[in-house]
Parts: structure tokens; sequence; C-alpha cells
């Protein structure tokens, strides 16, 4: 494992030479990790908190001494191995529950590893440094770990995991218990990971908003775009987790666990219960008032492809001991029959493509207006400044503000046309007659603050 861990970290580290920009929550992780470090920690503005993207970049903020950019590169470099590294785990967990046949395993693993590349968003997330690819890594290292006998591992896997979804909750909670009650060996470590959960959670932003619960209640404010805001929210929900999916993953996580049920394989429908157990928590939440965000259904996503790698393996299988041509015509009309949602998923890996060097074309739009607008220093001087929403974490990167000091912002604006990845222009830039446009640079206006400043020449 140890080679594997390098490998995609130095994987990770050549993919920077593509364009290689945090979004909207990673870039809040980094500034966080740089208050942490300063300790001046402020969880009142940005997304909600977590701990575990925080405990990397808070100690990666000393080197932010050798340029500004280190942190940032640093992220996306750990979190583009946690998503190289789920794509290998996910290929032998699947191997490992295909059975002793190395063939059908080896076919399994393939078929769920090139599955999970086509997830909805993987790429973007991937590419911009999201915490899901990472948890998704984790949780399956602890499947990985627990097939292996080490209850200890994949209690501990598990936990890190829950530090980056706290979805992960419940099913660390079952499995703690049930460690609890088969190995006591195991119940000191229970107990301490059991206090250091709410410890990270909690006491941070406790700190830095001066309310424990403040993710919780960022994660429930049901913004526009959330499902939660929509008539019926749990039927969003659901409808949202099979688009994402899609019929042949759906077909093919009940195909697998039909085959384990005459198999009476208890692995492989522990795992077809938790995605159903966690696609069903997703919904009650959606339906409580948390948004729903396609994020969420990853791990079901995943789920869903080790268990359609599964089910073809296994079919292909049966077919091929009847008669070896069976075996390869179903084959082939798998193939065929999966082609239409085959073509759908590239033109998402192509979409999702364009839309990451798009966003880091803005992003370096933006340092761009700020040399242009006079600098940090003088920006500073004039006011907070604020800009578009899905860039206010950047923005408060670039100028050492935090957070909560760029969403209301009463300095300069820096506005570009909205769009769901970078968010609605801000508000500041409506009002009329109030502001002058100084600069236009590219697709950025600098408009100045309220009170009266000279022109730029």
């Amino acid at each position: 494992m140890p080679a594997i861990l390098l490998g995609c970290v130095a994987l990770a580290a050549i993919s920077l030479l593509l364009p290689s920009v945090p979004s909207f929550d990673p870039w809040a992780w980094i500034v966080w990790g740089r208050e942490v470090a300063q300790l001046s920690l402020d969880t009142t503005g940005g997304p909600s908190w977590k701990p575990g993207p925080v405990i990397f970049t808070a100690a990666f903020a000393p080197l932010d001494a050798l340029g500004d950019g280190v942190s940032p590169a640093l992220w996306l470099v750990v979190a583009r191995a946690g998503a190289l590294l789920s794509i290998v785990l996910a290929f032998k967990v699947t191997r490992r529950l295909a059975g002793p046949d190395r063939w059908v395993g080896v076919g399994a693993g393939a078929i769920a590893a090139l599955t999970l590349c086509f997830a909805p968003q993987w790429l973007r997330y991937a590419a911009h440094g999201n915490e899901v690819p990472m948890a998704v890594a984790l949780m399956l290292w602890g499947v990985d770990r627990h097939l292996d006998g080490r209850r200890d591992h994949a209690l501990v896997l598990t936990f890190l995991a829950c530090l980056l979804r706290p979805e992960v909750f419940p099913f660390l909670a079952v499995y703690g218990a049930w460690t609890w009650r088969i190995d006591p060996a195991l119940r000191k470590l229970t107990v301490g990971l059991a206090v250091a959960l709410p410890a990270l959670w909690l006491l941070p932003d406790w700190i830095g908003s001066g309310d424990p619960f403040g993710a919780g209640r960022k994660a429930s404010s049901e913004p526009p775009w959330s499902l939660s805001v929509q008539d019926q929210p749990w039927l969003a929900a659901l409808g949202r987790a099979h688009r994402l999916m899609g019929l042949p993953l759906e077909l093919g996580a009940l195909a697998a666990a039909g085959f384990a049920v005459a198999r009476r394989d208890h692995r492989t429908l522990a795992l077809f219960a938790v995605a159903i157990a966690w696609l069903m928590l997703v919904v009650a939440m959606t339906q409580a008032g948390f948004s729903g965000s396609a994020r969420y259904f990853v791990p079901v996503a995943v789920i869903a492809a080790i268990l359609s790698g599964l089910a073809v393996a296994w079919t292909v299988q049966v077919a091929g001991r009847a008669h070896l041509a069976a075996g390869a015509l179903v084959a082939a009309g798998m193939v065929v029959a999966v082609s239409p949602w085959l073509g759908a998923q590239f033109h998402r890996l192509d979409t999702q493509a364009e839309t990451s060097a798009k966003m880091a074309r803005l992003q370096a739009g933006l340092v761009d207006a700020l040399r242009a607008a006079g600098g940090t220093e003088r920006v500073v001087a004039a006011g907070f400044p604020t800009v578009n929403r899905g860039l206010m974490p950047m923005l408060a990167w670039e100028t050492r503000l935090s957070l909560s000091a760029v969403e209301g912002g009463e300095g300069f604006v820096f506005s570009t046309a909205g769009s769901p990845v970078w968010g609605r222009r801000p508000a500041a830039d409506a009002a009329v007659g109030s502001r002058e446009v100084l600069v236009r640079i590219g697709v950025w206006d600098v408009l100045g603050p309220r009170t009266t400043l000279a022109s730029i020449p």
C-alpha cells in the first residue's frame, strides 16, 4: 500500500501541470488553515466547517512563507491523490468481493474502477480539491482493511472519513458499536475516537463563530438552489440520485444484490444495505432542510459502481459456464446495452474538463483585476472588498482577510457574469449610481467603493 500511496501522490503532483485551482469550499479550508496557524480562526463566513481538510491546510500554512500558492497547490495534491486512491481501492475491493476466480475478479474490478471515473462530477471534484473523493478513498480503504480482519484500521479510517463527510457518522457509530461487542481490545480506541469526533467537529467552529453547531446551521440554511425548498424535497432528492446514477447502475446494483442472495454472500449484501441506508439518510436530510447537493450522493454512486462491476462479471461467468460463446455474447450485449449511458458519461467528462479550465482562467483573471485595481494593499485600504459568491473565499485568501469580511464588503467590487459554478454577481454592484466602473479587464469589472477615489490610470 505505501507504494500505491506514493504513486497516487506523484501523479497528483504531476497533475498540477493541468488547470489547477480550488473551488469554493476548498478555498475556504485553505483560508481557515492559515487562520488556525495564526490563532485567528473565523468561521462566521463561508461554507460549513469541516475538520478533516483544515487539519491538512493548517499543517501547510507555515509553508506560505515560500509563496501564496504553496498551500493551495499542496491541498490539491492531497485531494487529487485521494481521488486516484479511491479508483485503485474500488478495483481492489470489487476484485476481492468477486470471489476466487482471478479473471472474474479482475474484470469486475476494472468495470468498477472505470465506472467510478465516469461518476457524476467526479473529475470536477478531483480537479478542484473537493473532499468527496478523499472521503470515498478512506471509506473503501476501511472496507479493504475490514476484509483483512483489521477492524482497528477500519475503525480509524472510517473515523477519518467522518471528518470529511458528516453523513459517515451513523455508519461509524454502528461499526463502533459492533466492534465494541465482539472485540473488547478495541474499546479504548473506540472511546478515544468517540471523544475526538465531536471535539474536532464542534470546538473549532465554536471558537471561530461562537456557535458549536454553526456548521449544521449553515448546511441547512436552504439557499435558493437547495432541493429542500421544493414542494417535495424527498422526491426531488430521489430524482437527483436517479439522474446522477442512471438506470444501468441502478439495475446493476439490484442484480448484484440478487446474486449475493443466491450465493449467500453477506459481504456484498452488507455493501448494498449501506448504499440504501446512505440514500435514505440523504433523502431524510433533504426533507429536514439540507440542500441535497449532488456530492452527498456520490458514495451511493460509488457503491453502485462496485455492485455493477460484480453483477456484470458474475453474469458473464454464469453464461460462460454454459458455453464460452454464450459468455462472449452476453458480454457484447451488455456493452451495446450500456453504450448510450457511456456516451452520456463521456460528454459529462468533456463538460467537466471545460468548466475546470474556465474556472482556472476566471481565477487568474481575478488576480489580474486585483493588480489593476492598485494591488491588495490599496484594495484593502479602501474597505473590505467583495466578489461573486463562488469566488469569495479566493478573494479572502488573496487579500488575507476573513471570509466574513469579503461577504459584506463595502469597498472595491470585483464582478463578472454569474454562473452556477462561480455564483451570482455581488449585490453591491447593483446599486445604480453609487459606484463607478474603474477598470474592465477581460471578463472582470472593478467597481470603486462608495467613498470617492481617484480614477486608476
